[in-house]
């Protein structure tokens, strides 16, 4: 996937699909990849690997984009859908000035191995023109010292933010993305009747809302999926033409933990033991290497996310602090078996003094109103043992 500059727009271009992000108002509009021919004189930065979404995180600021600048694949799950951990991630402003130095992987189409250049000469006519413009800012900012503190104050708090985001994404190794699986859904959940009907829908739109953790950052591209006017354009293949263009941008990203390992039982070690482990298939014994698939995948829930000092017990809706969701998926020859384990926070309403276990948690509403809130959370599950 390319990034590309123009005066305008920060393109981002991936084949047949492209997508404008708007350098004046940070507006984004996904459009066919052979449109970029019409943009002014495009620029390419390098490749980016995927979208995880856009924040504003003061009213004053800019948007900003997060592009994923490194990936690593953590395995395959049911033979061809590749799973990807986020590695790095870049925050680009969408403003009209230049782009920082963000040293991503080269295009071999449009770098051929040379990088840009850090610096640009100027010329004694425009040194003098950028001291005399700096001669008039400097006596215009004299007027508005009161607002100083404020800006600074400003320029502070977006800073810190950028920082958090950027160490969220990079050093704790936890969000994870799949473009062709459903990471958010165990494997029971995706072969039920309900699941199936909607497998033409856009893969954004089969995931489970509770660990689609990026979901707010691509707001913007969710609703202009869903304009009632895009349903009138060329529609075939179940969705528009249009629907196609925004959902292709559209990634979701969960946090939690990945990892999948193709195993190997090898009954030949073990043939020196006093115990025979080997399996028996009628009346011969199997004692070729057996080949199986280990997957643990874990997701972590968007509603309630904090430490146990910070979060705890039930809210009205049944979410539970601290919700995990963690699936065991053991795939040998054509089998496929999973399990599934569910853990948070004690599913009552409870709070306790001090960040100690002593003393014991204080129950704060009545055991009928926490167990309606804690079975309205369950409806996703058939029966389960609560321990």
């Amino acid at each position: 996937m390319q990034l590309f500059q123009s005066e305008d727009h920060y393109i981002l271009h991936d084949g047949e699909f492209s997508l404008w992000c708007c350098r004046q108002s940070g507006s984004l509009e996904a459009k066919k990849g052979d449109e970029i021919c019409l943009a002014w004189n495009p620029v390419c930065i390098g490749l980016v690997y995927g979208l995880i979404g856009k924040i504003k995180v003061h009213p004053d600021d800019d948007w900003r984009l997060i592009l994923i600048k490194q990936k690593s694949v953590v395995g395959s799950v049911l033979d061809d859908h590749q799973i990807y951990k986020v590695n790095k991630v870049i925050i680009l402003p969408l403003s009209d000035a230049d782009p920082q130095e963000f040293d991503l992987d080269l295009c071999n189409v449009h770098h051929f191995g040379i990088r840009k250049p850090k610096t640009i000469s100027q010329t004694g006519i425009q040194q003098k023109q950028l001291q005399n413009a700096w001669k008039t800012i400097k006596s215009g900012m004299d007027n508005v010292k009161p607002k100083k503190k404020d800006v600074k104050d400003k320029e502070k708090f977006v800073r810190r933010i950028m920082e958090e985001l950027q160490k969220m994404f990079t050093d704790s190794d936890s969000f994870y993305y799949s473009e062709t699986f459903d990471l958010t859904t165990s494997l029971q959940r995706q072969h039920s009747e309900g699941y199936q009907s909607n497998k033409h829908l856009p893969l954004w739109q089969q995931v489970d809302p509770r660990f689609f953790w990026n979901r707010h950052m691509l707001d913007e591209l969710i609703q202009a999926d869903r304009d009632p006017e895009a349903s009138i354009i060329c529609r075939h293949d179940y969705f528009s033409l249009v629907e196609k263009l925004y959902s292709h941008w559209i990634i979701p990203v969960i946090q939690g933990y990945v990892q999948i390992e193709n195993c190997v039982l090898d009954f030949t070690q073990s043939s020196t033991s006093t115990l025979d482990l080997s399996p028996d298939y009628g009346n011969s014994r199997h004692l070729e290497p057996l080949e199986y698939q280990l997957g643990i995948i874990s997701r972590r829930s968007i509603h309630r996310a904090g430490t146990r000092t910070k979060m705890r017990g039930l809210d009205e809706t049944g979410a539970c602090a601290n919700y995990v969701e963690t699936e065991q998926i053991i795939r040998f020859s054509h089998h496929v078996v999973s399990f599934l384990q569910i853990r948070g926070s004690i599913p009552v309403f409870w709070s306790q003094s001090g960040y100690k276990y002593r003393p014991p948690p204080r129950l704060t509403k009545g055991k009928h109103t926490a167990a309606l809130c804690y079975r309205g959370g369950c409806n996703f599950y058939c029966p389960a043992d609560t321990v």
